[in-house]
């Protein structure tokens, strides 16, 4: 289907409140069910083709570090690349996924980067993506869950 445009950011001051989308999406990648997923990640290219259908790499998206882990109840999953296209692209492209898969989203900005995240059932994710050199978006995609 047809792009839909990813919301305009936010203006946070300060941190955002515990109960916002964001801040749930943050936490459960962090640590979703109380275990300390991130440290149990392994860094392999091998994650980036282990995305979830929802949230795939970018196409033309060019990986340069992936980690990940399905230990005991951790379903994590971090990757960066860069694109050719410019951040709003790269947004409206993971909102239009995220919303076709019924996830609830915000949008804010966090100093450079351009943060879009998202909560639905025991799964979460967040994409940041900022403007790099040489007309690319280098983009930070972590999901968890399912």
């Amino acid at each position: 289907g047809a792009l839909r445009r990813a919301p305009a950011p936010e203006r946070v001051e300060g941190e955002l409140p515990p109960e916002a989308t964001l801040s749930v999406a943050a936490r459960a990648a962090t640590t979703p069910g109380g275990s300390d997923c991130a440290a149990q990640a392994q860094f392999s290219a091998a994650w980036a083709a282990r995305m979830p259908e929802a949230f795939p790499v970018y196409p033309r998206g060019a990986v340069h570090e992936a980690a990940g882990t399905d230990a005991g109840q951790c379903r994590l999953r971090v990757v960066n690349f860069s694109t050719p296209v410019t951040v709003t692209d790269v947004l409206d492209f993971y909102y239009t996924r995220a919303m076709a898969d019924g996830f609830v989203v915000q949008r804010i900005m966090q100093g450079p980067d351009s943060v879009l995240g998202g909560v639905r059932q025991g799964r979460s994710f967040m994409v940041f993506a900022r403007s790099a050199a040489g007309g690319q978006t280098s983009v930070d995609l972590v999901t968890t869950g399912g």
